[in-house]
């Protein structure tokens, strides 16, 4: 494969943030235990509107009016396994978009089974997960430890079987990121090496994908371009604050940072690369 930069930020989808923080778009958001709190505080923050909910009645009314679905495993239960089939049932009968974070599934066979189980037999849209948790599931190897993976030399690859293996969009992340669909894939070279440092800025990012994904700036795979460049450009601003380069400062400085990007930011910083067969 050939990368070649290029420019998808450009056109009408330079508008994004500002059509997101217009529209104010509702999240729901079924996620792990963990990261509640910073999910829903960084949503605000870049100007989606969030909700948790783990209710199936409850679902059934906020999911009609939704513009997104995360669901992420990191805490999975029996009960919540349930709660993961019942939400995407109602997101399909109200077209809301769905975005699967498969949470350490290649750590652990009993995730496996429930990202399988979600994949086979319901409507998914996109699949959000680092570099061995998306390797796990076309049944590749890569070193976990825990949550976390080793990087691949080959993200857009691996990023690239998983989109013609599921028929998704897929984002791979990693100190490189990917998106790709079964046609084509391209690489993303913003961000910070303190995001892995902060618990949830993978998670809270399936979220905000699945805020921007049907923002009519753009196709879903061009939303998610530059979705995924705004946040990593927020994780720059936030290194470059006076104590970004410490764990706790950084996650202030994140929060801050998202709601201070903007499109002319992600215009003028976005790294973005087509990779070529």
């Amino acid at each position: 494969m050939v990368q070649s930069t290029m420019s998808f930020i450009e056109g009408n989808n330079i508008m994004l943030l500002e059509e997101l923080r217009r529209q104010a778009p509702l999240v729901i958001c079924i996620t792990n235990d963990v990261v509640k709190n910073f999910t829903a505080n960084g949503l605000v923050a870049l100007g989606a509107s969030p909700a948790m909910s783990e209710q199936r009645e409850d679902l059934e009314d906020l999911l009609r009016h939704a513009s997104g679905l995360l669901i992420n495993i990191g805490t999975v239960t029996e009960a919540s396994w349930n709660l993961y089939r019942e939400a995407l049932a109602i997101a399909e009968r109200y077209q809301v978009f769905t975005v699967l974070d498969p949470v350490a599934c290649g750590a652990s066979a009993y995730r496996r089974k429930v990202a399988f189980d979600l994949i086979n037999h319901y409507k998914i849209d996109a699949i959000r997960g680092n570099a061995g948790e998306i390797a796990a599931l076309i049944g590749k190897q890569v070193k976990m430890k825990g949550v976390d993976s080793s990087q691949v030399n080959t993200i857009e690859t691996l990023a690239q079987q998983a989109a013609q293996q599921f028929n998704k969009v897929i984002i791979a992340t990693g100190e490189i990121d990917a998106i790709a669909t079964p046609n084509k894939v391209v690489t993303l070279h913003n961000g910070s090496v303190m995001m892995p440092k902060v618990i949830g800025t993978g998670c809270l990012l399936g979220a905000v994908l699945a805020g921007v994904a049907t923002l009519s700036t753009g196709s879903v795979f061009e939303n998610m371009i530059t979705g995924l460049s705004a946040y990593n450009i927020a994780g720059e601003l936030a290194t470059e604050s006076p104590l970004g380069h410490l764990p706790g400062s950084y996650q202030t400085a994140f929060l801050d940072a998202l709601s201070q990007v903007d499109d002319d930011l992600v215009r003028e910083r976005s790294r973005v690369c087509e990779v070529q067969s």
